[in-house]
C-alpha cells in the first residue's frame, strides 16, 4: 500500500466531531458507521488484526455514503473517504466483489455494452418496467420481484434516444468561447432533458460546443466500490480523449462524474497507480467545471436571466449535492442564478447541504437506512413550503423524488440547468 494513503487518515485523533455530522451515524447510532470508527477498523484491517467476514465487510465498510461531511468537518483534515475506498479494495481481494457489482462494472466499462443494455431495456420496457408519472419526478418501477431492486422503488426512466446519439459532435461552429461536454451516464440514458437544457443554454450564449462521441463512463461508481483497476482503465480512456480536445472548459452536468474526473482521477494515479498519467490527470482536472459555476463566473448569463422570467410564479428551494458542494466547492453559484430569475421565489430550506441518502449503490445495499436519511430531507423540503426542489445531481433527483413520493408530496424535482433553460425560454416549470 502506498504510504501516502495511510498518511491521509493517520491525522485522525478520534475526537468525535464526525459523529455530529454523519448522516449514517444519525440513523444507526453505532461507532463502526462513523468516520473515526471506520478509520480504527481500517487501521486494524491493514495491520492484519482483523479479517472481516463477508457480512461485516458489507456492514462496516459498505454503509458509508462517501458524502465527505466528516472530511469537511475534521479539524485535522483526515480523509475518511480515501480510507473507506482503500479498505473496500482490501475486502474485495479477500471476499471478492458481489455479483451485481461485477455485472455493473462490466457493463459500465464498455460503452457499446451499455448502449446495448439500454436498447434492450427499451425493447422490453413494457414487460420489465411500469412508467410512473404522477410523482415528483417521472420514473419507473420494476414489474417483477427480484433480489436487487424492490418493485415499489422509483427508478431512473430510460430515454428512447441517448444524449450522445441525439447531437452532432460539434455545435455552434467557430466562436470565441468553446467548451467540451462530458455528459455522464444518468443524463445520457435517463435524464436527457437535462442535457437538452444544457445545449439550449450554450446555444443562447453563442458558445461553441464539442461533444466527444468516444467518451466512456467516468468510472466513479466502480471506483467507489473499490474496483480501482477497472476505474483506472476508464480514467485513462477519458484522459486520452479529452487531452486532445482544445476547449476553455469541460462542462459536466453530473457532479458525481465531475468529482470522479476532477478529484478522483488524480488520486487514482497518486495513491493507487504511480505512472505517467498523474500529470495528465491533473491537467484534465483543471478544465473540469460544473455548468452553474461556468455560467455564473465565465459568462453573462446572470444578467441575461435578470431580464427573463418564468411563465408562472413558483417558489423553489435548493438541495446541495454532496459532490457538488463538498467535493467541487460549488454552493452559491446555482443559488445566485436561480435568484436572478423573475417569477421565482427562492426559499432556503433547513439543512440544505445534508446528504439525501442516495450514495449510488448505498441506496441498493442499505435501502432502509437510505430511506430514513431521505425522509429527513423530504421533510425539510416539505417544511420549506416550496412547490419545487432544485438540485444539480441526477442521483439526488432520483432519491429525493422517491422520498417525496413516499411522503405523498407532489413537490416537483428539477435540475438547476432545467430551471435556467425554462426561464430563458419564458416557459413554465
Amino acid at each position: 500500500m502506498n504510504d501516502k494513503i495511510s498518511e491521509s487518515w493517520d491525522s485522525c485523533v478520534k475526537c468525535g466531531i464526525c459523529r455530529s455530522v454523519c448522516p449514517v451515524f444519525k440513523e444507526e447510532k453505532s461507532e463502526p458507521f462513523v468516520a473515526r470508527g471506520h478509520i480504527t477498523l481500517i487501521q486494524e484491517l491493514i495491520k492484519g488484526n482483523l479479517n472481516f467476514s463477508d457480512k461485516l465487510s458489507k456492514e462496516y465498510l459498505g454503509k458509508c455514503l462517501l458524502c465527505t461531511t466528516c472530511v469537511e468537518s475534521c479539524p485535522n483534515n483526515a480523509h475518511t473517504d480515501l480510507a473507506v475506498i482503500t479498505a473496500r479494495t482490501f475486502v474485495n481481494k479477500i471476499h471478492g466483489v458481489p455479483l451485481y457489482k461485477k455485472i455493473m462494472a462490466q457493463v459500465m466499462s464498455q460503452r457499446k455494452v451499455l448502449d446495448l443494455s439500454v436498447r434492450m431495456g427499451n425493447m422490453f420496457s413494457s414487460f420489465m418496467f411500469k412508467t410512473v408519472e404522477n410523482v415528483p419526478r417521472k420514473g419507473v418501477n420494476v414489474r417483477m420481484k427480484n433480489p436487487i431492486v424492490e418493485k415499489d422503488r422509483l427508478l431512473l426512466p430510460i430515454s428512447k434516444r441517448t444524449f450522445l446519439n441525439k447531437y452532432p459532435e460539434s455545435i455552434n461552429g467557430k466562436n470565441s468561447k468553446k467548451v467540451a461536454v462530458f455528459i455522464g451516464c444518468a443524463v445520457n440514458y435517463s435524464y436527457t432533458e437535462v442535457g437538452d437544457a444544457l445545449i439550449n443554454i450554450l446555444k443562447t450564449l453563442n458558445i461553441e460546443v464539442i461533444i466527444p462521441k468516444n467518451q466512456v463512463c467516468c468510472g466513479g461508481p466502480i471506483y467507489y466500490a473499490g474496483m480501482i483497476d477497472k476505474a483506472e482503465k476508464l480514467a485513462k480512456k477519458n484522459i486520452e480523449l479529452f487531452e486532445k480536445i482544445e476547449a476553455d472548459a469541460i462542462l459536466i452536468p453530473e457532479p458525481t462524474c465531475a468529482t470522479a474526473i476532477k478529484v478522483e482521477y488524480p488520486r487514482i494515479f497518486e495513491y493507487f497507480s504511480n505512472n505517467k498519467y498523474l500529470e495528465k490527470a491533473k491537467k484534465l482536472s483543471e478544465r473540469v467545471r460544473d455548468p452553474s459555476d461556468y455560467f455564473y463566473n465565465d459568462t453573462d448569463l446572470i444578467n441575461i436571466l435578470k431580464n427573463k422570467k418564468l411563465k408562472k410564479e413558483h417558489s423553489v428551494t435548493y438541495h446541495d449535492s454532496c459532490h457538488l458542494n463538498r467535493s467541487l466547492g460549488i454552493k452559491q453559484e446555482p443559488r445566485e442564478l436561480l435568484k436572478a430569475i423573475e417569477n421565482l421565489n427562492f426559499i432556503e430550506m433547513k439543512d440544505a447541504d445534508r446528504c439525501c441518502g442516495n450514495g449510488g449503490t448505498f441506496s441498493v445495499d442499505f435501502r432502509e437506512t437510505s430511506l430514513k436519511i431521505g425522509k429527513r430531507k423530504a421533510q425539510n423540503i416539505i417544511n420549506s413550503t416550496a412547490d419545487t426542489v432544485v438540485t444539480g445531481c441526477s442521483g439526488c433527483m432520483m432519491q429525493i423524488a422517491e422520498a417525496l413520493n413516499i411522503e405523498n408530496s407532489k413537490i416537483s424535482v428539477k435540475h438547476t440547468i432545467e430551471v435556467i433553460d425554462k426561464a430563458l425560454r419564458g416557459e413554465d416549470l
